[in-house]
């Protein structure tokens, strides 16, 4: 092509039609028209924010990052069309990929001649109904723009702008010479005519091109120009839809015959990294800030602009191209730059590792697919949880994680454990992760990870915390504390530390684990971690040398401020709650430190949960693994054995299988199921009955010669945990629990859950009715009181054996032992009459009343708590008390009350009986204790709390509650009314006192006579040990359920003979301490193999055949009992 053609060639419209009202002609094209010189009307917000200035004697719009230069930057050269520098759209485009990290410089590349100042105002409306003589002449001035823009084009040869581009960037690489080297080279976007030069600018031009000159003799070798920018993306426009190589020859129209064939050489037969984002139905020059009427260009005005600043994020170490097109079909997902995408917080919870609504994980084949909106997990096999989160919630973009574990193989025989040993072990070690970014909108399966926004958030959510770490780290630092060092840190005068001093510790040559000293600043390395973290311990060297106590972690700081924080001379880890400015005293801003390092609370809970125990036999045997439908185990969390040995009991009684198994119905429609807890409930019964859990661990391979066969890997109940203990004070921590108060907890929470119909409640199973008579023994009158409950805590009768040592007896000996008992003794205890003293209202006879509780009604499943508890300086100590149950169905019948009886006189009702005027203080111990100096109003209310006995007790118990806040209230005994039900109980303080033997008539009373303080309330206990309580309903509700006959519900549990109960399965413990030691469950079931019953070992993870369990069975705690 000759010079001068180059030069004078405008390229010709192939527009169809006018895709915005109001367009020209000359804005319909494709080509160099008005649409390429005119502004879109400016968006009525906002200002342009750069400055016109000069780089190299040539004038040029810069605008810069807000953070700029205390943060890198990195150099973008910004080519526009025809507009020009003036141009305020142009401006403000430039402004936007400033906002994102980019310092912008805008050449004029026209030298002053650009076309902005002869087009039309953007802002005029032509007539929607021209005369005639005004259509001929809006003709004749289009064909004047026309020509106008030829000549134009022709004035702007690449002779003239190729040189003038390069002085541009040789100045630009002097004064922005850090954002060019952050950037390893200099970007470049064009719109236009400007993205012509991008090409050329990007591509290994004839040396005399690159300088501004055509190629005169071909023939001749020639000197190639490498590239001048290293990353470019363009935006033009194309004709019809076309594909890759068809709109690679469209978007070549605006450029000479040799730029087009060297560009698409090196894009297409050289395989440069290249990419084509096309739209559809909308108009040329749709890519520069304007406004539109029509909200589908400016979404994809907003979608081009994130594309294109994708792209340039992602290029490295090479150039590569992103051309934006319109007039044509998307081929990429669009979602890569969304809004929505934001990399996770510390505080927020990441499901990463298995489905929120079943026990599918990252461990499957498929994987698990995690929301990268709000970092749901959701399992993508058949049950596909992720598709239907996706339905619900319009989130489109996810990201798939598999992981699969490196194989470790299993040594025969097993390796005793004889003390704890933490391997040096990182994910890395033990697994092999893939991920993938997937996109159910657009259809994409693998979407490039490091365009747009994705590399951060993908990066972040591999990097957080899982849940179920989450909130086993949240469940430790909640008995974290301050101490007085921390609280009353007086520091050293402030200096500022220098990077390279953070570096090392100051005494030796380690990189990691490093503790800064918050009084003077010094950096020491700790001690020796488990997990592989080394450490010379000069942390604490200098403490002893300095008596300086507080040191925090630089490795755990979080920039939402948390970190660890050691006191060496408490010799415990504490939190500081000015951390932010005792670490600003040293220089150090915590908002820009990012964690690299495990926290000791992190490294903690995963010490605890590499606790594992072997199942043998006494001969050193292997128990036998069970697999199938009902025999799947649950993992321990850190302290959960008492959560997973209730959870496997309750799920195995028919009740609460027919409640929450429904394998055959979708999850509950909930916009965040891992906070539902109904959804929770029926993926812990999906997992725990399905069986589709249940298998060998396939990470485990034994010898060849070992008959081990690996145990399950177990399920992980985090969420369900999580939910059970959220808001209560002992639940929501990692400690060891009581089971028998958590089953309590449990059929609370589901009781009080939602039950839409055909659902039941499947607590209902559990109740039954209790009915309480008392007779005077005076008169012989007699009253009755029902009562629902949902268990029965038995007294276990304590007859301790006498131990011969050297020959003698002796009751002085190392470890108690106790005779068995049977279950019958317990029950006939806990039935059994006993006397009460109380004034008969109908004789008032003090000679007392006797009293028996009998069942009215019998449930389905009859919750046993067998006390074998005694309590020794009020801590509840437990007692080895075997208590013998038979396999074989026994019989309650005798236990059944008969109700009132022809000839029974019932007691007169205490209508308006004041409690006020029952209770008259002991005035010889009211006059000793006033003596004392007491006020009246103390000595009576500890009269009345002692039980109205004698002048000492009553001075003991006012010792004890000096600082009650109510101690000089008067007594008000009509609050303490057990029949006024204004004065609730606390639920939670009833299970505690049941938590600790106390029966809840005896504890209800006890906890309306004390105003519901918990401590005051044992202490009416023992000074009333006569008095059983009163058999009150709990609501009204309750009330309802036990009138029966009276037009109300009918009474829970059924009163139907002969009730014969037969145990299915029972909760061991094993330890001294309710709140230590380990909890398990056996459950007798039907061997997966068809044959007889027989009963299972439950062992958190680990599900096998039992043996030895009549010995089990008789130091069971908890025990469960169905109807035979």
């Amino acid at each position: 092509m000759a010079e001068d053609e180059v030069a004078t060639r405008a390229p010709e419209s192939d527009a169809q039609g006018s895709l915005v009202t109001g367009d020209t002609p000359a804005q319909e094209g494709a080509s160099m028209g008005e649409h390429c010189v005119t502004d879109r009307p400016s968006p009525a917000t906002g200002a342009p924010t750069g400055e016109i200035t000069k780089i190299a004697d040539v004038d040029v719009y810069i605008t810069k990052p807000s953070d700029y230069p205390h943060l890198p930057s990195k150099l973008l050269l910004f080519l526009s069309s025809g507009t020009g520098i003036h141009s305020k759209n142009n401006q403000l485009q430039a402004d936007k990929y400033a906002s994102e990290g980019f310092v912008v410089v805008m050449p004029d590349q026209f030298a002053g001649d650009s076309l902005q100042k002869n087009a039309t105002d953007p802002n005029t409306t032509p007539d929607s109904n021209p005369s005639m003589i005004e259509k001929v002449k809006m003709g004749l001035a289009d064909t004047a723009k026309s020509f106008m823009i030829d000549m134009w084009l022709a004035r702007q040869s690449q002779e003239k702008v190729i040189p003038l581009l390069h002085k541009v960037i040789e100045g630009a690489k002097d004064e922005f010479a850090d954002a060019v080297a952050n950037g390893d080279g200099i970007y470049a976007v064009g719109y236009c005519f400007g993205a012509r030069y991008v090409l050329l600018l990007g591509s290994e031009l004839p040396d005399t091109v690159a300088k501004g000159q055509a190629v005169k003799d071909e023939e001749h070798g020639v000197v190639k120009s490498a590239p001048q920018i290293k990353a470019g993306a363009i935006a033009h426009g194309g004709s019809q839809p076309f594909s890759i190589e068809e709109g690679l020859d469209s978007c070549w129209q605006l450029f000479p015959d040799d730029v087009r064939a060297e560009g698409q050489k090196h894009l297409v037969d050289s395989g440069m990294e290249h990419e084509i984002q096309v739209f559809p139905g909308v108009p040329h020059g749709f890519a520069v800030v304007g406004e539109y009427d029509d909200a589908k260009i400016m979404e994809a005005q907003r979608a081009a602009f994130e594309q294109m600043l994708a792209w340039l994020k992602s290029c490295s170490f090479h150039f590569s191209l992103l051309s934006v097109s319109s007039n044509a079909t998307i081929m990429t997902c669009k979602h890569v730059d969304s809004a929505e995408l934001r990399v996770p917080t510390p505080a927020q919870s990441v499901y990463r590792e298995d489905c929120t609504q079943c026990f599918d994980s990252i461990d499957d084949p498929t994987g698990l697919n995690v929301c990268l909106y709000c970092f749901n997990g959701g399992c993508c096999s058949d049950r596909n949880h992720a598709k239907i989160h996706h339905e619900s919630s319009r989130h489109p973009m996810v990201l798939n994680i598999k992981r699969k574990r490196k194989r470790s193989k299993r040594e025969e025989p097993p390796q005793k454990i004889s003390k704890l040993a933490i391997a040096a072990e990182t994910e890395d070690d033990r697994y092999d992760t893939t991920t993938e970014v997937r996109c159910y909108e657009c259809g994409v399966d693998d979407v490039d990870k490091t365009s747009g926004k994705l590399f951060a958030v993908v990066d972040g959510v591999l990097k957080a915390n899982t849940f179920a770490k989450q909130a086993e780290v949240q469940a430790w630092e909640q008995e974290i504390t301050a101490c007085e060092h921390t609280l009353c840190l007086e520091q050293e005068p402030a200096r500022q530390i220098e990077s390279q001093s953070l570096g090392h510790c100051s005494m030796c040559d380690l990189k990691e684990n490093l503790w800064l000293c918050l009084q003077c600043g010094n950096l020491g390395c700790g001690r020796q971690q488990f997990g592989g973290v080394g450490g010379n311990s000069h942390g604490l060297k200098h403490t002893e040398l300095t008596n300086h106590a507080v040191a925090v972690k630089l490795g755990s700081l979080t920039p939402d401020g948390t970190a660890d924080i050691y006191c060496y001379a408490c010799n415990e880890e504490r939190t500081d709650p000015e951390l932010a400015a005792n670490l600003g005293h040293w220089g150090i801003n915590i908002a820009e430190r990012e964690k690299t390092e495990k926290s000791l609370t992190e490294m903690q809970i995963e010490q605890n949960l590499k606790w594992e125990f072997s199942m043998t036999t006494e001969d050193g045997k292997e128990l036998k693994p069970i697999f199938g439908e009902g025999f799947t185990g649950l993992k321990n969390l850190g302290n959960s054995c008492y959560l997973a040995s209730i959870l496997q009991c309750m799920f195995s009684t028919p009740a609460f299988a027919a409640r929450y198994f429904h394998p055959q119905e979708p999850p509950p429609a909930v916009p965040n199921p891992a906070e539902d807890l109904e959804t929770q409930l029926r993926k812990v019964a999906d997992g725990l009955l399905s069986g589709r859990y249940s298998y060998p661990d396939s990470d485990v391979i034994a010898s060849e010669d070992s008959p081990y066969i690996p145990h399950q890997k177990g399920l992980a109940p985090a969420m369900l945990k999580h939910l059970i203990g959220r808001g209560h004070e002992e639940f929501s921590t990692m400690r060891q629990q009581d089971a028998f108060e958590l089953f309590l907890h449990l059929l609370q929470l589901v009781t009080r859950s939602q039950h839409t119909p055909p659902a039941h409640d499947p607590v209902k199973a559990f109740r039954f009715v209790m009915e309480q008579r008392i007779q005077c023994i005076s008169c012989n009158r007699v009253r009755y009181r029902t009562d629902e409950q949902d268990n029965i805590s038995v007294p276990v009768p304590v007859r301790r054996k006498l131990r011969v040592i050297n020959g003698d007896e002796s009751d002085e000996k190392p470890k108690d032992e106790f005779e068995p008992v049977t279950l019958k003794e317990c029950l006939d205890t806990f039935t059994g009459a006993e006397e009460v003293e109380l004034t008969c209202p109908g004789c008032n006879s003090k000679a007392g009343f006797t009293k028996r509780s009998l069942f009215k009604t019998f449930p389905d499943v009859l919750a046993v708590n067998a006390r074998r508890f005694e309590l020794v300086n009020w801590v509840p100590t437990k007692l080895d008390v075997p208590v013998v149950v038979d396999d074989e169905p026994f019989n309650l019948d005798s236990y059944m009350s008969s109700g009132q009886q022809d000839g029974e006189e019932l007691l007169p009702e205490e209508a308006n009986t004041s409690a006020a005027a029952q209770f008259k203080p002991n005035a010889v111990a009211v006059e000793q204790l006033e003596a004392m100096g007491f006020p009246r109003v103390r000595c009576e209310k500890a009269l009345h709390a002692t039980g109205n006995g004698d002048a000492e007790t009553a001075m003991n118990w006012l010792f004890s509650h000096m600082e009650d806040p109510d101690i000089d209230s008067p007594l008000d005994l009509e609050g303490s009314n057990p029949t006024d039900t204004s004065t609730g109980v606390d639920a939670e303080s009833l299970e505690m006192m049941g938590a600790m033997g106390i029966g809840a008539p005896q504890a209800r009373k006890a906890l309306r006579a004390t105003g519901g303080d918990v401590n005051r309330a044992v202490d009416w206990v023992f000074n009333h040990p006569d008095d059983q309580g009163e058999m009150e309903d709990e609501t009204a509700q309750a009330d309802a359920n036990v009138q029966g006959t009276s037009g109300g519900k009918a009474m829970a549990g059924n009163s139907d003979l002969p009730a014969k109960f037969r145990l299915r399965s029972i909760v061991c413990h094993k330890g001294a301490s309710i709140h230590a030691g380990h909890y398990v469950a056996f459950i007798r079931k039907h061997m997966p193999d068809g044959g007889s019953e027989s009963w299972v070992l439950y062992n958190d993870e680990k599900v096998v055949k039992a043996v030895d369990v009549e010995e089990m069975k008789k130091f069971a705690y908890v025990y469960f009992f169905s109807r035979a």
